[in-house]
This record gives C-alpha cells, structure tokens and sequence, in this order.
C-alpha cells in the first residue's frame, strides 16, 4: 500500500484523463478519416486510406505501473481492406480503364465511431466532475 490505498496515489480523475486523451486521439483521427473520404491522390501516391486507432487498457493490480492505469491509445493503424473503385475515365487520377480509386472510408460507419468515441468522452468528463464533487464533499465534512 501506498498513500493509504491499494494503488498508491491514483484516483478516479488520473484515470479518466487517460480516458479521455484516448478518446480525443480517437475522434481527432475519425475527423481526419471523413475529412480525406473522397481524397484520391496522396502526397505518398494513391488514395487516402482510413486509419484506426487502436486501445489498450491494463487492469487495476498493485503491481502495476500508475501511469499505465486505465485506457491509453496503443497505435494509429492503416486499414489496408479494398479502395472503392469507381468508373470516371475523365477524372485525372483514372485508370487506364477509366477506374478511380476512392477511399476506404465510410462516412456512415465513421460518423457512428463519432458519435460512441464522443460519449466515451462525455462519461470520462462525468467521472473527473463527480471526483472532484465527492472531493469537495469530504472537505465539507472534515471541516464540520
């Protein structure tokens, strides 16, 4: 035990700040994801393609590390699943059979990500206000 506690001295909001670095990389990079949804050509050559982010938690055990406490993001992966192809031949970045290569976004399924990483977001920002309400609380009753 340190501080008193199991885990030493993290609390609720260490953890939930965590929580929401994650979730802000994560919209950050679904925001990208629609921005380029019709981005044929790259600096690197070729269409955009949709990147993902990918999480890693570990659970709460004395032992571990308390920067490590709960969700941190692990990596920003490439998604290598197939570009759309559509039939433009007088688009400039046409094929020699007049196919060009569109991104492998979505932007339904993207805006659905959007939508669950903001309420992630949200829930985090509940646990760092009721941390420090229940905080300030203790402080009311010691001081009583």
């Amino acid at each position: 035990m340190v501080d008193g506690t199991m885990f030493g001295s993290v609390s609720a909001t260490d953890i939930a700040v965590g929580g929401l670095k994650a979730q802000r990389t994560r919209m950050n990079v679904i925001a990208n994801n629609i921005a380029n949804a019709l981005t044929t050509r790259t600096p690197g050559g070729g269409a955009f393609r949709r990147q993902m982010v990918i999480m890693r938690g570990d659970q709460l055990q004395p032992t571990i590390n308390p920067a490590r406490f709960g969700v941190r993001v692990k990596a920003v992966k490439t998604d290598f699943s197939p570009l759309r192809q559509v039939y433009e031949p007088g688009h400039p970045d046409a094929d020699g059979n007049g196919y060009v290569n569109y991104p492998n976004v979505d932007v339904a399924v993207e805006m659905v990500n959007l939508v669950a990483a903001q309420r992630a977001y949200d829930a985090n920002v509940a646990v760092v206000v009721s941390d420090k309400r229940m905080r300030q609380k203790a402080l009311d009753i010691l001081q009583a």
